[in-house]
């Protein structure tokens, strides 16, 4: 008898039959030695992903949140491999019909789970009854990203209007109208001072709804975008740029490191729109840094031969830098502090993130600040689609970058497409981005010689094209490596406009072009089309001033390619806003010529000397002007122009408008501070 008692004793230890579940701990291994049983997780599970059928509901859980093979390894490395293979067998499908799945983020943790293991598969279990989820609790707040200045937000919107027939987006004016307001509320929560988005649709009605909304929900005014000339409504996307008046302004041309194709389907879905960098100033102290704003190809489609269109992304990211560096060697921007955002569609460890981090020293603000953070959810794992990525000098100045987890931990129930969710949550399925700025001070020298040269062999650069009328398009001609309109028989108005040149303290100023015309009768090329000059111009081409310079070389037959120089006239030198621009206007269909342009050329010179200032007396002023450290400071209570001279005349500071400045001087001595329209002279530069 005893040794019958044993037996079932040993039995019913094995086969947990006490009433009492099984304990155990899972670490990828089969659960199928446990079928039928009822076991316990002796851990903490997490929720890792959700899939709902019509009448059965699951979770994913596994032993900890499952990391983008991508975000940590390269591709092809043992250590890839590793993680792929582990990631194949680390996932329990858990049946669970009587819990609302939908209300289960992905991440929260569940300890001690007891569930009962299904033979439908090496790791399923079944959850009777409901049960309680932990951890991961929706955030109402933006993330801490330090003592910042400025708040600069990425996020891809998914943002779609129902005006043109195919769109991706909401199928109707109801459901567009809950997609504004969740996009709004997200927005407005944000509390951004600039907002870099993806994937709105082309047109301006999606900048300006979103705009308009904001502003509704906030106050009137407080928002505005960045004017892009997208003109085009069509159910393709483009990048934008939303900013707080308040706070920062956007200042010289919004620039695209792809020129619009000669294609003309090309042009019109916009594919150059996908990246385009905006130099913003942050109104308080006139400090200026870039954003180059990105969405790049994305894997979908894709396949085995072309590495989900790793080839294009790598394109992409070799054109970004090309266009800065460009950029930067012209001097355009005036600042070194870049700070690249948007969906790469790839992740931290592939090709085209470490192009951008590699090559050339940037810095990935997300491996830095939130390593082990995401922005992504896709097949029960986690990473980045989105980024941070800064310039050495823009790194410096950056306090703090972290995703804000509102979407891609929610149900996708709660999107605006299934009409009954009117939160913030949701609105996109990628986390917004959120990266802290204060920016520090960097002596700008307006004074020193200009130089910016615009071949257009593959973007226009610091040139804007911008589409009046007509369906014919300023494009990239990549044959000849210009600048082209083709007018092929109709009527159209379209402009091809420079950088705004600050020409204040300058002396000489030239223009240089090649420009060369086919078609049409060529005594009539220059009636159609002009060179033009304005000092009154800030983004708005029907409220400007705008004069036709001569242009002394026309060519005299088709194809004949014609150097020009154009001396800008003494009239706009020491002017502060000088812009020039190539106008074409034809209003026949008859004779349309084409027009080609490359080689820009601008050089302005100045010798730095204002004559007088070193007799300049002191005032008494409403700015406090004072030295201390080492360096002079200026605080005013209105903003206003900040310059410093040497006593021999020489500038060696200037601020458009600043209520303060730092200014490091270059020696010991006697320097005259002008802040607005009174000066003063202080002693700099002592211990």
């Amino acid at each position: 008898m005893k040794k019958y008692l044993l037996l079932i004793v040993i039995i019913l230890s094995l086969t947990g039959t006490w009433g009492q579940p099984t304990p155990i701990v899972f670490n990828g291994d089969s659960l199928l030695p446990y079928a039928g049983q009822e076991v316990r997780f002796d851990q903490t599970l997490y929720v890792v992903g959700r899939v709902i059928y019509t009448n059965s509901k699951y979770l994913h859980l596994s032993y900890q949140r499952l990391q983008q093979p991508e975000e940590v390894a390269v591709e092809g490395s043992a250590a890839f491999d590793s993680i792929t293979e582990s990631h194949s067998h680390a996932v329990i499908t858990a049946r669970c019909d009587d819990i609302d799945v939908n209300a289960v983020r992905l991440g929260a943790t569940i300890d001690n789970l007891v569930a009962k293991v299904r033979n439908t598969g090496p790791r399923n279990i079944l959850i009777e009854g409901n049960r309680v989820f932990n951890n991961n609790v929706r955030p109402t707040h933006r993330p801490d990203v330090g003592d910042a200045r400025l708040i600069v937000c990425n996020s891809n919107l998914q943002y779609f209007c129902p005006e043109w027939s195919g769109t991706f987006g909401a199928g109707s004016d109801e459901e567009f109208a809950l997609e504004r307001l969740k996009t709004v509320k997200g927005l407005v929560n944000i509390n951004a001072d600039i907002y870099a988005l993806e994937e709105l649709q082309q047109g301006k009605t999606s900048l300006d709804t979103l705009v308009a909304g904001m502003n509704a929900a906030t106050t009137p005014g407080r928002y505005a975008c960045v004017e892009d000339y997208d003109t085009i409504t069509c159910k393709y996307i483009k990048v934008g740029f939303i900013y707080r008046t308040d706070k920062v302004r956007p200042v010289l041309h919004l620039g695209h490191p792809y020129a619009p194709s000669s294609n003309n389907y090309y042009t019109q879905t916009g594919n150059f729109r996908r990246m385009e960098i905006q130099c913003f100033e942050e109104i308080a102290t006139g400090e200026r840094f870039v954003v180059a704003l990105n969405h790049f190809k994305s894997k979908s489609g894709g396949d085995s031969t072309n590495n989900y269109y790793n080839s294009n992304r790598v394109e992409e990211a070799r054109r970004l830098l090309q266009f800065i560096d460009n950029e930067q060697n012209n001097n355009y921007y005036d600042d070194p502090d870049i700070l690249i955002l948007g969906d790469l569609n790839c992740g931290s460890m592939e090709e085209p993130v470490r192009i951008l981090t590699d090559s050339v020293g940037y810095e990935n603000l997300l491996q830095h600040y939130a390593s082990r953070e995401y922005s992504y959810c896709f097949s029960d794992k986690v990473g980045y689609l989105d980024y941070a990525i800064a310039s050495p000098t823009m790194a410096e100045q950056v306090t703090g970058a972290m995703p804000y987890h509102i979407n891609a931990d929610e149900s996708h129930m709660l999107h605006y497409d299934y009409g009954t969710d009117t939160t913030m949550y949701r609105y996109s399925d990628h986390d917004p981005l959120i990266i802290g700025l204060t920016l520090s001070q960097q002596n700008a020298d307006n004074s020193r010689s200009l130089h910016i040269e615009e071949s257009f062999a593959n973007h226009f650069g610091c040139f804007e094209a911008v589409n009046v009328a007509g369906d014919r398009y300023w494009y990239g001609y990549a044959n000849y490596e210009c600048a082209a309109l083709t007018g092929d028989g109709c009527a159209n108005t379209d402009w091809l406009i420079g950088p705004t040149l600050d020409l204040t303290y300058q002396t000489h100023a030239t223009f240089s072009f090649d420009q060369a015309f086919g078609y049409g009768i060529p005594s009539t090329w220059g009636y159609y089309c002009k060179l033009l000059i304005s000092s009154d111009y800030n983004g708005n081409l029907s409220t400007a001033t705008w004069t036709q310079l001569p242009v002394p070389e026309m060519p005299e037959s088709s194809w004949q390619w014609k150097r020009n120089e154009v001396t800008i006239p003494a009239s706009y030198l020491g002017r502060p806003a000088v812009t020039l621009a190539f106008k074409y206007e034809i209003f026949t269909t008859d004779g349309n010529p084409t027009w080609e342009i490359k080689n820009v050329v601008i050089d302005a010179s100045c010798d730095g000397i204002m004559p007088g200032i070193s007799n300049a007396e002191p005032m008494e002023t409403g700015a406090r002007i004072w030295s201390a450290g080492g360096y002079l400071r200026v605080e005013s209570e209105k903003p206003a122009a900040i310059e410093v001279y040497d006593m021999m005349g020489r500038r060696i500071f200037r601020r458009e408008s600043a209520t303060s400045a730092r200014v490091a001087v270059p020696a010991t001595g006697i320097y005259v501070v002008r802040c607005g329209n009174e000066t003063k002279k202080v002693g700099g530069g002592f211990d």
